[in-house]
Parts: structure tokens; C-alpha cells; sequence
């Protein structure tokens, strides 16, 4: 199964709810949003923008507050339901609870949409110090491990296509800066089993993560640990994730009839 986006059919194609979807994804990025910011965003005609938010506001999908539009209570059913529809979610929230309980740090459950990766659920510790997650969060596959992690399972021809022509935008010195750099971490992924990542999130930032693996042997989704570097060093982060991370994602992943060869 390819994360690809499937290629656009003018034939099946509606324009109006493509527009849909991309205006309701840049209120959740740029929430709270206005009709004129979200013009200046979109690069669409304010008659435009005024008519779809209008619309979207009217069936839910859009609430209005004092400093602009908001994702609607509509949203909350249809995000609802596609989490439901990840089989693995319940299993994988007993994972996330006996890795929490193990490391005593922040635990987090992703899933791979083109290259980005998406929080479908996660577990906070209580310490300071530590990188605040949130459910629907995206962030770049190439600055994550969880996204290093979910890569790996990708065929070299499908990462090729997956990253042809894409800008890499190094927020760190320690950020992977280019495909053949990215290629080269995920062998290492591969090899080892799990990733990870060394302030290249966010300087202070440290992470691990290990995919959970499909029937045909692909990445369903990935499972992180978050740390901050100034409390956890390298080793403790291997640590963790060779004696709780990986055991717990290869259970999750031979309940979804994972190949023996995947491991």
C-alpha cells in the first residue's frame, strides 16, 4: 500500500471540493483564521474565500469566534471517525500506555500522509522540558523519527516519486538537508529496526521510534518516544528503545500478520 496521493482524473475531479479541503487544512495550520488572511494564504479570490467559508461555517466545518474561524464540531465527528477506522488503534493505545509506564516519557502514535506525519494519538509525561504534542499534528516525515521510521518500509522507488522535486528545509544544523542523505538514514533504519533522531526536530529535541508493520509487510503506522536532550542522553534513548519500543511495536506488528522477514 503506497502513501502516495493518487493521480489527480479530470474526469472525477470537482474542483470545489478539493478547494474544500485545502481551505479547512489551512484553518487548522493557521487557526484562528480570517477571510483576509486566509485570502493572502490561499492566493485565492477574497469572493472565493468568503463563498467556501460561508458555506463551510453554515454545515459546521467552520465555527466563527471574536478573533476569526475556527475547525467546527462537524470536524470532531468526521476526525472521530477516521481514527476509528485505523484498526489498530485500540491495541496500539495499550502500547503507548505500557511503553509510558516502562520509560516515563512521552509517547506518541503516527501515521504517514504523503511526507508528513500525523499524531493519531499519544501519551504526555508530566516532566518539564518537553516537546508539547498535540492529536493531528503534522510535521515533515524527513525531521521525525517517526517519520524515518515509516519511511523505511517504503520502497526506494516509491521514496523516489514520494520526494521528487521536494524543497528539504533543514530547521537544525543536525537536520537531514537533502534526499541522498535521507536514503542513507533510512538504510540505517532498516538495518537496526528503529530510528533516531537527534535534535533535528528542534535543537534540545530527542527521539526514537520503530514501525508497526502491516500483513504485507509495509508501516500501518510508528510509535515514538519524545525526550529532551538535556535530561536523556543517546544511550538512555537506545535503551528505551531496544528494551520497550521495539518489543511492543513487533507484538502490534505480528497481530496485524506481519512476515517473519520484516523483523
Amino acid at each position: 500500500m503506497s502513501n502516495r496521493v493518487p493521480e489527480r482524473d479530470p474526469r472525477y475531479h470537482v474542483a470545489a471540493a478539493e478547494r474544500a479541503l485545502i481551505l479547512l487544512q489551512t484553518v487548522a495550520n493557521h487557526s484562528p483564521a480570517t477571510i483576509s488572511s486566509l485570502t493572502q494564504e490561499l492566493g485565492w479570490t477574497k469572493p472565493m474565500v468568503f463563498r467556501l467559508v460561508r458555506t463551510l461555517h453554515s454545515c459546521g466545518a467552520l465555527r466563527l469566534s471574536d478573533d476569526g474561524y475556527r475547525l467546527g464540531p462537524k470536524m470532531i465527528s468526521l476526525g472521530n471517525g477516521a481514527l476509528q477506522s485505523i484498526s489498530l488503534l485500540d491495541s496500539a493505545r495499550l502500547a503507548l500506555a505500557q511503553i509510558h509506564k516502562e520509560v516515563g516519557e512521552s509517547v506518541i502514535l503516527t501515521v504517514l500522509d504523503g511526507t508528513d506525519i500525523v499524531y493519531v494519538d499519544f501519551i504526555e509525561t508530566d516532566h518539564l522540558l518537553v516537546f508539547r504534542a498535540r492529536l493531528g499534528t503534522r510535521l515533515p516525515a524527513y525531521l521525525t523519527s517517526s517519520g524515518h521510521a515509516l519511511l523505511s518500509r517504503t520502497s526506494k522507488e516509491d521514496l523516489h516519486e514520494l520526494f521528487d522535486g521536494y524543497q528539504f528545509k533543514p530547521p537544525t544544523p543536525h537536520s537531514v538537508s537533502s534526499f541522498d542523505v535521507l536514503e542513507r538514514r533510512l538504510d540505517v533504519v532498516r538495518n537496526r529496526g528503529y530510528a533516531l533522531i537527534d535534535q533535528e526536530l528542534a535543537l534540545g529535541h530527542r527521539s526514537a521510534a520503530a514501525p508497526i508493520i502491516d500483513h504485507v509487510g509495509h508501516a500501518a503506522a510508528a510509535i515514538s518516544i519524545s525526550v529532551p536532550a538535556v535530561r536523556t542522553e543517546l544511550s538512555q534513548l537506545r535503551t528505551m528503545a531496544e528494551e520497550s519500543l521495539l518489543p511492543a511495536t513487533r507484538q502490534l506488528s505480528i497481530q496485524l500478520g506481519a512476515p517473519e522477514s520484516a523483523f
